[in-house]
């Protein structure tokens, strides 16, 4: 299930009652622990919920003292001293969330006391809050990153649902954080390199490690080695080689001031890859003055790439985009794109 439909159904999930614990599984990387907080995000607005109730725990860093507490002397008998993060999100303080994070990577002595947190809502002899949203995230066994077989019995206690990486999500996710246009548009063009997860590599293409690789600065892009070495040190050399090469491709297209001055006179390279490249360096410049020529380029692409720049347009700048005018002072959008799309049968 991909990141906005796992985030969507488990909120409506959540709208009915707190008492089912969705259970986030996939590859490392692809996204799990973003969903969750994203979720928990959510549940604060609507719930009103301050962040010092919002618990992150990582049982896999933990022992079994910091769910069930310490024992304190009290008296003819001993206590149960509850730790900090548990007290948070006692019985009476109202909706809460416990994020359980790398879940699965927890040994048997921590699952143990966890049972009684997922399905008594109790940590110890601390009751929880009848109100407690909790999701867990985990990574599969297969994929080597360290994580164990759950037992039968707490796994019971969950609802496991599998986390499918997915370009639309990514592809909104960075939009809307800055990732460069011309990352976004490689991975349009090498859709299955953005997550390639081979438990045999140290290192992998994978949705956080393409987000690592946006934050390289342009000063070291400028250094074509020392950038590859960057890039595939968070990628691999295989990802790293092909988006470098993409690059490369684009610092040898006509320049875009040349196809905005004369969209229609201007040559259209035949390779795919060069044309994708071109779409993603136009892509990068385009605002409301220069987008009906760049419009008009485009369309002298087979429709099939047409289409695919039109998202690229609409992911890269999409205000721009769809207020734009023609010539004739109309919509470019809804005049002219669109009646293009329509007609191709490719409308998005």
């Amino acid at each position: 299930m991909k990141f906005s439909d796992l985030k969507s159904t488990i909120l409506e999930q959540f709208k009915t009652t707190h008492e089912v614990v969705p259970f986030i599984v996939g590859k490392p990387g692809g996204g799990k622990s973003s969903c969750a907080r994203e979720i928990a995000q959510e549940l604060a607005v609507t719930h009103k919920i301050p962040s010092e109730r919002i618990v992150e725990f990582n049982p896999s860093l933990r022992e079994p003292c910091d769910v069930l507490g310490l024992p304190q002397f009290h008296g003819e008998c001993t206590k149960w001293l509850p730790p900090e993060e548990f007290w948070a999100l006692r019985q009476g303080v109202g909706p809460c969330v416990l994020i359980l994070e790398e879940l699965s990577d927890a040994d048997m002595n921590m699952q143990n006391p966890l049972c009684r947190v997922v399905l008594d809502r109790c940590a110890g002899q601390l009751r929880l809050s009848d109100q407690l949203f909790i999701i867990a995230t985990g990574n599969r066994t297969e994929d080597r990153s360290g994580a164990n077989r759950l037992s039968t019995k707490l796994a019971n206690r969950m609802r496991e649902l599998e986390f499918t990486e997915n370009l639309d999500d990514w592809l909104e996710w960075a939009q809307a954080n800055n990732v460069p246009v011309k990352l976004q548009a490689f991975l349009r063009f090498r859709p299955s390199l953005l997550s390639d997860f081979d438990a045999k590599r140290s290192r992998n293409p994978t949705p956080r490690s393409w987000a690592s690789v946006a934050l390289i600065p342009e000063s070291i892009e400028k250094k074509a080695k020392l950038f590859r070495e960057h890039v595939a040190g968070s990628v691999g050399d295989g990802a790293a080689a092909e988006y470098v090469g993409f690059l490369r491709v684009m610092k040898r297209l006509p320049s875009a001031e040349r196809i905005i001055n004369d969209p229609e006179g201007i040559e259209i390279p035949s390779a795919n890859d060069i044309q994708w490249a071109t779409i993603a360096q136009l892509s990068s410049v385009l605002t409301t003055h220069n987008a009906e020529a760049i419009w008009t380029y485009t369309a002298r692409l087979n429709p099939e790439m047409t289409v695919a720049a039109a998202k690229m347009y609409l992911s890269a700048n999409r205000k721009d985009f769809t207020s734009a005018k023609t010539r004739d002072g109309n919509n470019l959008y809804s005049t002219v794109v669109a009646r293009f799309l329509l007609k191709s049968g490719l409308l998005i």
